[in-house]
């Protein structure tokens, strides 16, 4: 998915008109639909009913409206947040980092924030990805740092001698819902057999979707669930919590801001719980002295605060 892709479908919500949003957009209305087509078809679901005049959002559309607003948003954040740093020199200065989807909104910001503070600034060049694909970048050496979650019944298969790592935190994930009127949850595992819960589930494949299962099957209590929406992403799945479609799980920090707020409660008690490490893998063979420089800094920091 593409910045641009978001760009052109708020313009089209905004409009509702094809050729004016495509004009405002300085391209061709052809080329402008082409860009929301790969839109949907990278999302899967039609954005745009284009049997009526003047264009209308499907349900689907208006709900992804926000969430396009929201990545925007962080997407501007971030480049905001990196801009202010001297412009790239050598591939030799820059840190290509491949970060977890969920980490790069949640836990990364503050990280690096941390580093600019106490460390130095850093030229960074920032990657979302899933699990699998982050861990493949590093083997390829096409990224420096891989910041990941880590779980040991899903363990991330690399030789500790060649792909050193630091554990930074613990992230807990567990099922969330939105409210009923009178402040309790919607929807509370285990669910019943007659009336199984609307379950709002990431992707086969994504790493949080492992979790999920294997918390599931671990659970001595079996729940009752019902596959009923699917994405990769956490903060789409958040989206959906809160608007009240269904019980689905989220990382603790992807979700405190609605929990302060009283948007959501955790639906389930612990038994249906993970912790998660967060974790930043490097590669040994990576002899940048930026990366050597900075290992060897959050190595003796974490040896002064074990001290």
């Amino acid at each position: 998915m593409e910045i641009k892709w978001l760009e052109d479908f708020l313009r089209l919500a905004e409009s509702r008109s094809f050729s004016r949003a495509a004009k405002e957009r300085h391209i061709t209305q052809s080329a402008f639909s082409r860009r929301i087509m790969a839109l949907e078809e990278w999302l899967g679901v039609e954005l745009v009913d284009r049997s009526v005049h003047p264009a209308t959002l499907t349900a689907a559309g208006w709900l992804f409206r926000r969430i396009a607003a929201d990545l925007l948003r962080d997407a501007y954040a971030a480049r905001t947040l990196l801009s202010g740093y001297q412009p790239i020199v050598s591939s030799e200065e820059v840190v290509q980092f491949s970060v977890a989807h969920t980490l790069v909104f949640t836990f990364f910001p503050d990280w690096l924030k941390h580093v600019h503070k106490s460390f130095g600034p850093l030229v960074a060049r920032v990657h979302a990805v899933n699990v699998p694909e982050g861990v493949q970048q590093l083997v390829e050496g096409s990224c420096d740092i891989l910041l990941a979650f880590h779980h040991p019944q899903l363990p991330i298969l690399l030789d500790p001698n060649l792909f050193p790592y630091l554990v930074l935190g613990v992230e807990r994930i567990q099922p969330f819902s939105a409210l009923d009127a009178d402040g309790q949850p919607l929807f509370q595992l285990p669910g019943s057999s007659r009336a199984p819960l609307p379950f709002m589930a990431y992707s086969s494949g994504a790493f949080l979707g492992n979790v999920v299962e294997m918390t599931l099957l671990n659970a001595q209590t079996p729940s009752n669930l019902r596959r009923s929406f699917e994405t990769h992403m956490s903060e789409a799945l958040k989206a959906m919590v809160v608007a009240g479609h269904g019980i689905g799980w989220l990382p603790a920090s992807c979700v405190a801001a609605e929990l302060n707020e009283g948007k959501v409660a955790v639906a389930g008690p612990d038994e249906w719980a993970a912790d998660l490490e967060i974790r930043l893998y490097r590669t040994s063979r990576n002899c940048k002295p930026v990366i050597d420089a900075m290992w060897s800094w959050m190595c003796a920091r974490q040896k002064q605060a074990a001290t």
